[in-house]
């Protein structure tokens, strides 16, 4: 990577979005700039292309949570948005999100019903425990009827989902432990789940989603790509 100059802006620059730490729609303050000149290649006909391209960087701090969020834009073909916008304003917050992960955003193997129900989860972490633990129950719900498991309980459906293999034991008692504060969650528990308690019930959710959903999506893409591989090399051998 060739790194060009870095330029500060002498204005203040705020946008208005959406913070994917605190989950609030927040004013976002601009407060560094970076392009880069990307060089890179790609291969055809045998032979390596050399290209460039130009990748502008903007670090924004959310001001309720105050952390840092940092977006990126292609800007090869137009030069970066600041030089062409006279104001010196940029919309910075509708270019790609680099850092955090995007709130909720699960991998493209999953059904959209169930992405769904996680992202409208994951805007609540912060704000609501008890709502976030309910609305995870919920997800697990539609995990169970993706994979064809409609009748009966949550406790009862999550326990077919795991005799029939879909799940391990160590998995299955994690799922017993997010229904269970799920139902805190839903009842007149005060308190009952904590803000600290969201991180592990997130973390035992997206280790379900993974097992479920994504690693036998990304095992499939790679018996592919070998199977492509082994039938270029048989018709080019």
């Amino acid at each position: 990577m060739k790194r060009q100059k870095v330029q500060k802006k002498d204005v203040e620059v705020r946008n208005v979005a959406l913070c994917h730490h605190c989950g609030n729609l927040t004013q976002q303050k601009l407060v560094y700039t970076h392009h880069s000149i990307l060089e890179g290649g790609y291969w055809t006909s045998g032979e390596k292309a050399e290209v460039e391209s130009l990748y502008t960087f903007y670090v924004a701090v959310c001001e309720i949570c105050h952390e840092v969020l940092l977006y990126g834009k292609d800007e090869t073909e137009y030069g970066p948005s600041n030089e062409v916008d006279p104001s010196g304003y940029i919309d910075f917050s509708g270019y790609d999100l680099v850092y955090p992960t995007r709130l909720g955003q699960l991998h493209n193997s999953v059904p959209k019903r169930v992405s769904n129900l996680y992202e409208e989860a994951a805007r609540i972490r912060e704000l609501a425990p008890n709502a976030f633990a309910v609305q995870i129950r919920r997800t697990l719900e539609a995990i169970c009827t993706d994979r064809g498991i409609r009748k009966g309980t949550l406790q009862q459906r999550l326990k077919k989902l795991a005799s029939n293999g879909e799940i391990p034991p160590v998995l299955s008692e994690m799922t017993e432990v997010l229904r269970n504060l799920g139902n805190a969650g839903a009842h007149d528990l005060a308190g009952e789940v904590k803000p600290y308690d969201t991180i592990a019930i997130d973390e035992f959710f997206r280790a379900i989603v993974e097992y479920v959903y994504v690693a036998p999506s990304k095992l499939n893409d790679f018996k592919e790509r070998i199977d492509k591989r082994k039938k270029l090399k048989e018709e080019t051998s």
